[in-house]
């Protein structure tokens, strides 16, 4: 994790090293206008638990520390986390923008910046307190940050390391614009105060690598639901939704062709491709099953049903085109083909599994017609088919395939596939 200049990472663009994902402003009536470290130390391991958001956290501690009146012209705390696309979380208070910002900073930036010149890695794995003067002409500007603090007025920085109960350290920093810096005494207030940093620090960090995890592996919605106690075994809701069943045709063939990295390198791609379109339209990915994937596009109400059902198509038709887009690097090897099945109906949403190893997805009826639509879409060689149901509740124009009997199951449903539709 590095330090950065944050006027330089308030855009988002997908592939840089630093996301913005939260941006925080306190009204000025409600910044404290008189404080002192006594009542900021207690205050960080009482109500300071209690503030939603680590961002909000820290823009109070920054506050607090102003009207306590020490000069900071900036406050960050840097933590890493668990998460597959990011190290770690930073999160920065301005004086002079009045706001705190979280900044999420990509693994990519622990390859780019040396250990001897990054001081989030120093203070963090190091063990090291930081100190530099930035008002002289012949200060030690030795980390790429310094440089930014001192074009924009500042005149001392300090970088400390706040211990955790679980392992590795957080660093908090501090920066000053009074002419001559932090007085000593204030030093001593500072590295005083960081201490008590670290029960919040703990406290929002294990919280953020649940949600992590939880999502990353379940979702961002059912991630949620676990993590607010529906862990229970049996326990579940009946749902409507759009399901949506997907597999890549003639993907085990291709894997015992190619090498294991690349097989594992085009099936990111693929799940990537259809991950971007499914959450793009509101659905959510419950699990994947091979090379092929089960989500569903959630109906909260009646009237909804056709928007869900709209989306769902849309989506499946950008996953088609994304997938039919990717071309594996042998030569010789044929354009990748995806068939998708979309069905609407009911279904269990909740728990399922053994005592110690369960599983959160959904089952019933309409589970076992999708993937059933599923197997006839690759009969028939047809990327997109869709159920009767489906085919009601999203109203528009489809092309009838005709009554189909589908395997386990009495009567036939007629089934329909995009107007487009093709095998190519």
């Amino acid at each position: 994790m590095s330090e950065y200049n944050p006027s330089r990472s308030r855009v988002v663009v997908e592939g840089q090293t630093v996301v913005t994902t939260e941006v925080f402003e306190r009204p000025l009536a409600e910044r404290p206008a008189h404080d002192s470290i006594e009542a900021i130390a207690e205050w960080l391991i009482g109500d300071a638990r209690r503030v939603a958001s680590p961002a909000r956290a820290i823009d109070e501690y920054a506050w607090r520390l102003h009207a306590a009146g020490l000069p900071v012209l900036r406050v960050t705390l840097h933590s890493g986390t668990l998460h597959p696309q990011f190290l770690g979380a930073a999160y920065v208070w301005w004086r002079t923008t009045a706001q705190t910002q979280e900044i999420m900073i990509m693994h990519e930036v622990a390859d780019m910046i040396p250990y001897e010149a990054n001081p989030v890695s120093r203070v963090r794995r190091g063990g090291e307190t930081l100190r530099r003067r930035l008002d002289g002409a012949d200060d030690q500007l030795d980390f790429g940050v310094l440089h930014d603090l001192k074009a924009r007025g500042a005149t001392e920085y300090l970088a400390l390391p706040v211990g955790s109960a679980y392992g590795q350290s957080y660093m908090a920093t501090y920066v000053t614009d009074r002419p001559g810096g932090f007085s000593d005494d204030e030093i001593a207030q500072l590295k005083s105060v960081s201490e008590r940093l670290s029960v919040l620090a703990d406290m929002h960090s294990q919280r953020q690598i649940a949600e992590n995890v939880l999502k990353a592996y379940l979702g961002p919605q059912t991630g949620l639901l676990v993590l607010a106690g529906q862990i229970r075994r049996g326990t579940g809701d009946t749902i409507n939704a759009v399901l949506w069943s997907s597999d890549v045709r003639s993907f085990t063939a291709l894997s015992d062709r190619v090498p294991g990295e690349q097989v594992i390198a085009i099936l990111d791609q693929i799940f990537d491709a259809q991950a971007r379109a499914i959450a793009k339209h509101g659905g959510e990915i419950l699990k994947f099953i091979g090379d092929g994937l089960l989500a569903i596009f959630p109906v909260e109400a009646p009237d909804q049903a056709t928007r869900a059902a709209t989306e769902a198509l849309i989506a499946a038709g950008e996953a088609i085109e994304s997938v039919q887009a990717l071309s594996p690097r042998s030569a010789g090897e044929p354009p990748l083909k995806m068939v998708i099945a979309l069905h609407y109906g009911s279904a269990i949403y909740g728990n399922i599994g053994a005592a110690n190893r369960l599983d959160f997805t959904v089952i019933g009826p309409g589970v076992n017609l999708v993937s059933r639509i599923e197997a006839v879409a690759k009969s028939l060689d047809l990327p997109l088919v869709v159920s009767d149901d489906f085919a009601r509740v999203h109203g528009g124009a489809l092309r009838s395939l005709g009554l189909h009997k589908l395997r386990g199951l009495e009567q036939p449903h007629e089934l329909f596939t995009a107007l487009d539709a093709s095998g190519t």
